[in-house]
């Protein structure tokens, strides 16, 4: 069911470094440092990974509750 969790969390993972590429222009442009923490990338793709395993699971019970 989660065969495929590492290569979403990497997926993730690559989203929050672009986010911060961005975010490091925005602070560049405001002088003010908006970036984030390594730890805090990594957090970010984490609870991405838990939304998309509960969303997962509920699906997979919606469906076996249908039939009964």
């Amino acid at each position: 069911m989660f065969e495929d969790l590492k290569q979403k969390f990497e997926k993730y993972l690559e989203i929050e470094k672009e986010r911060n590429l961005q975010m490091l222009e925005v602070s560049r442009l405001l002088g003010v440092d908006f970036t984030f923490s390594e730890e805090e990338m990594i957090q970010n793709a984490e609870q991405k990974i838990v939304e998309y395993m509960e969303k997962t699971l509920q699906e997979k019970i919606d469906k076996t509750f249908e039939g009964v």
